[in-house]
């Protein structure tokens, strides 16, 4: 490899005639030198004995070296498996108590955790090669309206076979409670008075669809409309998300792949199109992605025009409507942004967050919530952690800890709470209901758990590792419950009759025998050896994200830490899961799925060549310095 890359060095009219055959040998050469370096294919030369000369062995120092460049993936992995291992224990035994067997899990998935990466980087390595400068593609990703058509259409046919076979439409239990109380009919929450539980803008849409469905004949055919243009609305934005990443330079197959994986993987269209909150999130928070890695690229140049300024604007208030963590989203992601943006331009992104802030926490609450008669939500949920934290501490240490300490944790939670506690679920602890009568024991409690803290630090971390415990452990066949740390779909709520209320507001009952064989066939490939490990949320959650980040951190000599600016919508989305009430249900999945949803335009931003707008030309085709390559 090193004569290939001499000859070409000592004949610079080679290079300066930038030939395409040229370009493409010293990218070749530059990927498998990379690959050499980087990956496990060290040169390994064996003492042998060729007519009387022994040739050196290189491969200890060459495997030192490869070792030393691959620390920061060991510890990672290292990590990624005792977290895999204490989840399994917490959800197979309760706590956190080591064995030789947990201890060999630990290593093995450790190994596992090694291996992803590296088959990961391999991957990526390979779909970021570029084919023949002078091919060209039916499908060749141009950035106009004709592009955007072509991707949108293949993603819309792909999606809605989904969206017909289950008619009338998808709806989940807490739409059912936004539409109630929409209608001022007796709900969960309240005895009709609209309710900051769920964001409100959500229960208003859902709200207007249903009165529009009543209008042209059922409630059912409103919630139908809905989840058609849901579904197109979502397709439109991953189309125009595909778009730009070839856009920015990466590579057609990467974008081929991408349009596969977003048009044939059934958490896509599943998810797009029922009637639920989330729903209505996604493509926001696709967008939203969109513009911080243009931001990125553009040191914040592009908030000099105010088209691009005022869709910000727009799409930070949207997710901050849509979502209850929306908000703190849009809000740190601008703010970490403001670190990448030139110093004149800084204060239109600071506008962003003021405006956010503004809305959410001034004019909702204090002024239009009042007016429209809305009641606020309940302290249950942002407190959902600590409150499981003290119930088991008093499950497991109720009859030693002080008689002050544990009365400041019964006013709040109940005297039953202990017999309530469930090591993976916060549900049963907070409950669904905040009795402001008890506002008033709030420092007292926070004072206890304190205390609890100081006393019993382990059993803190058990209880917070155990209701997150879906985000860390690997699904294992042998796990009668594996279906929990799986990525399972909801097509059960076709049937719109399933709660106390429904003919009030125009709906009826249908059959689900289309949608429970679409429910129970996905779920059947997902417990395939395959399918758990495609569809596992650990994996989608913490292994991807983790790679992402290490990935970006490699190259924090270069451009990593660029890159790591232009996926903090993916990390900062990530963060939040872990105030989760709940990982291992099927209402939890709408908390990871924005994961999934973003994941392909993260992959865009490890492959690009440079997070600079000067290259806008696709991964593989522009001229490199030979000498520059030989140097790497």
């Amino acid at each position: 490899m090193e004569v290939m890359y001499h000859l070409i060095d000592s004949h610079p009219s080679l290079w300066r005639e930038r030939s395409v055959a040229t370009v493409e040998l010293v990218g070749f050469l530059h990927n498998v030198n990379y690959e050499a370096r980087n990956m496990n294919e060290v040169c390994m030369l064996s003492r042998s004995e060729r007519n009387g000369v022994a040739t050196r062995s290189v491969w200890p120092v060459q495997w030192l070296d490869w070792t030393k460049r691959r620390l920061g993936l060991m510890a990672l992995s290292l990590v990624l498996g005792i977290l895999a291992a204490c989840g399994e224990m917490l959800r197979s035994q309760g706590d956190l108590v080591w064995s030789l067997v947990g201890l060999v899990h630990g290593l093995c998935y450790a190994a596992i955790a090694f291996m992803f990466v590296l088959l990961l980087e391999l991957g990526m390595r390979w779909l970021s090669r570029e084919d023949d400068a002078q091919a060209t593609y039916r499908i060749s990703f141009r950035h106009n309206f004709r592009g955007w058509g072509v991707l949108f259409l293949i993603i819309v046919l792909c999606w809605m076979p989904y969206a017909i076979a289950l008619y009338p439409g998808v709806m989940w239990y807490d739409t059912s409670n936004q539409l109630l109380q929409w209608n001022h009919l007796p709900n969960l929450f309240t005895d009709g008075q609209l309710t900051d539980h769920h964001p409100i803008a959500d229960t208003a849409i859902f709200g207007l669809f249903v009165q529009f469905g009543n209008l042209i004949g059922s409630g059912d055919l409103g919630i139908f409309l809905y989840t058609m243009i849901q579904t197109v609305v979502t397709a439109s934005a991953m189309a125009y998300c595909l778009l730009y990443m070839r856009r920015i330079g990466a590579s057609h197959r990467l974008c081929m792949a991408a349009l596969a994986f977003v048009s044939l993987f059934p958490i896509f269209p599943m998810y797009s199109s029922p009637m639920v909150k989330d729903s209505l999130f996604l493509p926001i928070m696709v967008l939203f992605g969109v513009q911080c890695v243009e931001i990125v690229r553009s040191r914040g140049e592009g908030l000099r025009r105010t088209s691009f300024w005022g869709t910000l604007i727009g799409l930070a208030l949207a997710l901050s409507l849509t979502k209850k963590t929306g908000m703190y989203i849009a809000i740190l992601v601008c703010l970490l942004l403001v670190a990448v943006t030139r110093r004149g331009l800084r204060r239109r992104l600071i506008v962003v967050v003021a405006a956010v802030a503004a809305v959410m926490m001034i004019m909702l609450p204090k002024v239009v919530f009042p007016l429209a008669d809305v009641a606020p939500g309940g302290k249950q949920e942002m407190l959902s952690i600590p409150f499981q934290q003290s119930a088991r501490l008093l499950r497991y240490y109720g009859d030693v800890i002080p008689k002050e300490q544990r009365d400041a944790i019964e006013r709040v939670l109940g005297e039953d709470v202990a017999r309530r506690y469930a090591v993976t679920s916060a549900d049963a602890v907070k409950g669904y209901v905040w009795d402001s009568e008890k506002d008033r024991y709030l420092l007292p409690y926070a004072k206890a758990w304190l205390q609890g803290l100081a006393e019993h630090p382990l059993t803190y971390v058990e209880a917070f590792l155990g209701v997150e415990s879906a985000w860390l452990a690997l699904p294992n066949a042998g796990d009668e419950h594996v279906g929990d740390l799986l990525m399972p779909v909801y097509a059960q709520g076709t049937n719109h009759s399933f709660f106390e209320g429904h003919e009030q507001l125009g709906l009826t009952a249908s059959d689900t025998t289309m949608a429970s064989r679409i429910e129970h066939l996905i779920d059947w490939a997902e417990r395939t050896p395959v399918g758990m490990m495609l569809f596992s949320r650990a994996i989608w959650t913490t292994w991807m994200t983790a790679f992402v980040v290490y990935e970006c951190l490699r190259r924090r000599r270069h451009d990593g830490w660029l890159r790591l600016l232009g996926v903090t919508p993916l990390v900062v989305s990530y963060c939040f899961l872990w105030i989760s009430p709940v990982s291992g249900s099927i209402e939890s999945m709408r908390y990871m799925v924005p994961q999934v949803y973003i994941m392909p335009l993260a992959f865009a931003v490890l492959a690009v060549r440079s997070m600079g707008t000067a290259t806008t030309q696709p991964a593989g085709i522009q001229a490199v310095d030979t000498k520059e390559v030989v140097a790497s």
